[in-house]
């Protein structure tokens, strides 16, 4: 199997194991039907050690993925820099939120103060650079591949950020479904940006040759 093939699995793994929430409509349907996806690793939750475990996972195989894919694409096109700097930026933003969890799922409810819970602030601000990460990376893709299935990628994605963020600060107002729409819109496209910019790598190698 060649080098690409195996970062693309790497990408289906992580993107797999960042929407491991999934397995809540069995596990703990109450919260996640009501709660952000947070609120599934708060430490009062049934199996919040899995769920904190699979992001901590999924963060660093995105980490790896960016470093492997780094090391095998041969343009020196900055646009892909920065698609890569994003899969990396997301992936260390992920693994370190779920190192600060929610001590139970009433936290995980609006904006924390960072003076009385310092630990939940830093939570949920790495939980915004994670989603900001990908943001960036969705909407550059755009500008550098410039097709239809993006274009719908990044209108549906930016749509659900902005819903992520409401229902983060308010969570009263808009309940959890943008925000996992948003989280497999984000492993739908971490695996289609994979093996697009692999593939085109594996063409210019090959034209190389």
């Amino acid at each position: 199997m060649r080098k690409s093939n195996y970062l693309v699995a790497l990408a289906t793994c992580a993107a797999l194991l960042y929407n491991a929430w999934i397995l809540a409509f069995w596990l703990n349907p109450s919260v996640v039907n009501s709660s952000l996806l947070s609120g599934l690793s708060a430490l009062n939750q049934p199996y919040h050690q899995l769920f904190t475990l699979t992001d901590i996972l999924s963060g660093s195989f995105c980490f790896l993925l960016a470093l492997g894919i780094f090391m095998t694409n041969k343009k020196e096109d900055k646009r892909l820099l920065m698609i890569l700097f994003s899969i990396a930026g997301f992936g260390i933003t992920t693994a370190l939120a779920a190192l600060f969890p929610y001590a139970d799922l009433t936290h995980s409810e609006g904006i924390p103060n960072p003076l009385r819970e310092p630990k939940l602030f830093i939570h949920d601000g790495l939980s915004v650079l994670a989603l900001l990460f990908i943001l960036l990376g969705v909407v550059i893709s755009l500008l550098v591949y410039r097709n239809f299935f993006l274009l719908i990628l990044v209108i549906t994605f930016v749509i659900t950020t902005l819903l992520s963020f409401v229902a983060g600060a308010i969570p009263q107002l808009v309940g959890p479904l943008g925000q996992q729409i948003n989280a497999l819109l984000g492993g739908i496209w971490l695996v289609f940006i994979s093996w697009r910019v692999l593939n085109d790598t594996s063409q210019a190698t090959h034209v190389e040759n």
